[in-house]
């Protein structure tokens, strides 16, 4: 397919976002997705939770909040809550078809009955404070430690295998796992562990550093690194498939990366918002300014939006989450939601938001 001029967007050396124009050729596809009006969710429930939440874990009609040593299951706005207690602060909780799984500062995770809260399964000691949930993997579990470590579990929660960082400081960026694959964001590198060994298939550098958590689909990894852009790389060699360089997004500190169909949503922490074809590395478009993107976006493909959460007090910018047209990166929706101090959960036609006041919200597409 043969289209016009080609937009593409460059920021210069005082950080704002230009047009330029280069000539035209062929592209691939760029979208996925189906046309569709706007659809704007509306808050199907308000609970006070009376408490600061610090991690969040939803399902269609099942949400779980965790304060301190506490998790809270919820069925719906009007049913009490299934109360958790711990012995240890929770770090991460995230749902299995009919478990809670959580990861606690003293160095454990166990597996939680759904409807009664009773524990099936613990796990020995991991030899470091869990940094947040853990991620399913093949056949079993995958724990990203504070310290930089991962370790990896059995379905039975036994210990498996464990990869430890090189010399150097790791940053706080979580591991995901995809099929046969377990990908670690360094510092600066992105490691590919083989899930059943832990044995390390590739290492690549990225950038300076803060390379965040990979978006991993069709063979593909797509990650982000301060001085490095947003590279995109051969999920079983490590191969460079493209990248959107430093010279084009400027030396900045990424929050995250998402997909949604064949785009890939990046934000930032100087405020900006960019959108990349996913097969191409074409940057189809960018929203600046509109506040520091303090969690990594979610891309919705059902309706065609980037979820986006932003938070910057110090420049007088309300905390609001905005839905941003994946085609063209306007605004279709916002709310005002207060301060969050847990990442978001987006669980089909729900999104899951708990503010760092106390307040759980549902928004619902309908």
């Amino acid at each position: 397919m043969q289209v016009g001029p080609e937009t593409k967007w460059k920021r210069d050396q005082n950080g704002k976002w230009s047009r330029v124009e280069a000539p035209s050729k062929p592209v691939a596809a760029t979208t996925g997705l189906s046309r569709r009006p706007d659809v704007i969710p509306g808050v199907t429930f308000r609970i006070r939770t009376g408490k600061a939440v610090s991690c969040i874990a939803g399902q269609p009609k099942l949400v779980a909040i965790a304060n301190g040593p506490s998790v809270s299951i919820y069925k719906g706005p009007e049913s009490r809550p299934l109360q958790i207690s711990s012995s240890s602060i929770v770090k991460g909780i995230c749902f299995t078809p009919s478990a809670l799984m959580a990861t606690y500062a003293d160095g454990h995770i166990s597996e939680r009955d759904t409807a009664t809260g009773k524990v099936r399964l613990t796990s020995p000691e991991l030899g470091g404070i869990p940094a947040s949930a853990p991620i399913a993997a093949m056949d079993g579990w995958i724990v990203t430690l504070e310290s930089g470590a991962v370790v990896a579990l059995s379905g039975k929660l036994l210990p498996k295998w464990r990869f430890s960082p090189p010399a150097g400081t790791f940053g706080f960026q979580m591991a995901t796992s995809v099929g046969r694959g377990v990908y670690v964001p360094g510092e600066s590198t992105l490691y590919r562990l083989d899930s059943a060994s832990g044995l390390v298939n590739w290492n690549v550098e990225l950038g300076d550093r803060g390379c965040v958590t990979p978006a991993v689909a069709a063979g593909l990894v797509i990650s982000a690194a301060t001085n490095g852009g947003i590279s995109c790389l051969d999920a079983a060699t490590g191969k460079l498939r493209w990248r959107v360089g430093p010279e084009t997004t400027g030396s900045v500190t990424w929050t995250g990366v998402a997909l949604a169909a064949l785009h890939v949503i990046a934000a930032t922490q100087q405020g900006d918002v960019v959108c990349v074809n996913r097969e191409t590395g074409r940057l189809l478009w960018v929203r600046s300014g509109i506040g520091r993107v303090m969690f990594a976006p979610l891309g919705d493909v059902k309706h065609g939006c980037a979820v986006v959460f932003v938070q910057d007090t110090d420049a007088g910018i309300p905390a609001e989450v905005l839905g941003l047209d994946l085609r063209s990166g306007r605004t279709m929706w916002r709310a005002r939601v207060g301060n969050l101090d847990a990442a978001p959960a987006l669980t089909g036609d729900r999104l899951w938001i708990a503010s760092s006041t106390g307040t759980l919200y549902a928004f619902d597409y309908g």
